[in-house]
C-alpha cells in the first residue's frame, strides 16, 4: 500500500471514529488491510494531515 492510500484509509477511520485514540485507529487500519503501523506512527500520519481528534 503506497503511502497516499495509507493516509487516505487512516483519515477515513479517524472521520468514522471521532475522538478515538491513534493507537486504535492503527488496530482498526491492521484489521481492515493488514498493514501494520503503530500509534504513533497513526498520530504523526493525521497530525500531518492537519486533523483534529476532538
Amino acid at each position: 500500500m503506497d503511502p497516499a492510500e495509507l493516509q487516505r484509509r487512516l483519515r477515513r477511520l479517524a472521520q468514522a471514529h471521532p475522538g478515538e485514540h491513534p493507537y486504535t485507529l492503527a488496530l482498526r487500519l491492521q484489521v481492515k488491510t493488514g498493514k501494520v503501523i503503530t500509534g504513533q506512527q497513526a498520530k504523526h500520519i493525521l497530525n500531518r494531515l492537519g486533523y483534529d481528534r476532538s
